[in-house]
């Protein structure tokens, strides 16, 4: 069941927020600004949300038991992110005892039917909200697809774009009761990294470097596209292109990697990053992202499947894709022609992303 946002009385300016928990306690907040791909920690005591207008206590009330549910079983702020949006959407934050036509058994925050368990559970803000993480721990690739569709895969309702309209809100209340460190969270659910972070889980994985992507151009001879650059790029692609049919996929690093260098509209590079991967073996550059879409910093070592970027056409396209390019050993800055690349299909087909 989904609920239309409704106008409800807005935090007084000033009013600070104490999150209770069933039994009338402190409930601790999680921390909302987190390194990607970390688990959100809870505080030992209860930070102080800021006013969020449209939403009353009893919805942060509700909201802090989500971002709670997400910290324990050990899931990131962009978990965090999802599960509140996906209850906006739902219930606007609310526990409902009640469903619609489409699903007269739907209940609680999450409009759960009874096919996801107990009705006690279903209607128990804690125990929902842990309902919703596993289904969404099950969702191959959560991480990468776009909030919306991944709610929608988790949820199982109808309109897999239903959610998108609710993200800005969703971010404002999990900002509000991060406390200082949720400041920099962003509706992508990433936090800026300070330079030299390390960045997840380095366990030497590779990954599909953007979920439900598809490989668009290979490595070798091939005449420039019309209207882009020629010179060097006239007769040979260098690397090779992956695009998400559609809209706009989030880049993630293919595999554990150091970044060595962070481009910004930068020439026939356009925006995008380059890294060593960890074993020293190989250079990886990942270019044409989203302009300001950059999440990391140089410097910063990052797991495989951490977000670096937004699908963009910026640099020296036709349109929107991902052109990734590999070099042999670890290079500080590669630049072609100056250094020769190397073909990335083997190396992908052996990781069993092609």
């Amino acid at each position: 069941m989904v609920v239309p946002v409704a106008a409800t009385t807005a935090l007084a300016l000033g009013f600070v927020v104490v999150v209770l928990d069933d039994g009338g306690t402190p409930a601790p907040a999680a921390s909302a600004c987190v390194a990607p791909g970390t688990a959100a920690a809870s505080s030992a005591a209860p930070v102080p949300g800021s006013p969020v207008a449209g939403v009353d206590a009893e919805q942060m009330r509700n909201a802090a038991a989500i971002m709670k549910a997400a910290s324990d079983l050990g899931m990131p702020v962009a978990a965090q992110l999802i599960g509140v949006q996906a209850s906006i959407g739902e219930s606007t934050l609310r526990v409902i005892d009640f469903g619609d036509g489409a699903g007269p058994d739907s209940r609680g925050l999450f409009q759960q039917r009874d096919s996801w368990g107990p009705y006690a559970d279903r209607m128990d803000p804690a125990k929902s909200s842990a309902l919703f993480f596993k289904a969404l721990q099950r969702v191959e690739g959560w991480e990468s697809l776009e909030p919306t569709i991944a709610i929608h895969r988790a949820q199982r309702n109808a309109d897999p774009n239903h959610y998108t309209r609710f993200r800005p809100q969703a971010t404002e209340i999990v900002k509000a009761l991060g406390g200082e460190a949720a400041a920099l969270v962003d509706p992508s659910g990433a936090c800026p990294a300070a330079g030299n972070e390390v960045v997840g889980d380095l366990a030497g994985k590779w990954v599909r470097p953007m979920a439900e992507s598809i490989n668009t151009s290979g490595y070798g001879p091939r005449a420039a596209p019309a209207g882009t650059a020629g010179g060097v790029l006239a007769n040979f692609h260098y690397g090779i292109d992956f695009a998400t049919p559609g809209h706009a996929g989030t880049i993630v690093a293919v595999t554990d990697m150091k970044i060595v260098k962070v481009r910004n509209l930068d020439g026939l590079f356009g925006t995008g990053v380059t890294g060593q991967t960890t074993d020293g073996k190989l250079t990886i550059g990942m270019y044409h992202m989203e302009a300001g879409s950059v999440r990391v910093k140089e410097g910063d070592t990052v797991a495989a499947g951490t977000p670096l970027g937004t699908e963009g056409a910026t640099g020296n396209v036709t349109g929107r894709h991902l052109h990734m390019e590999f070099f042999a050993g670890a290079l500080p800055n590669p630049m072609i022609p100056i250094n020769a690349t190397i073909d990335p299909t083997p190396i992908l087909k052996e990781k069993g992303i092609l």
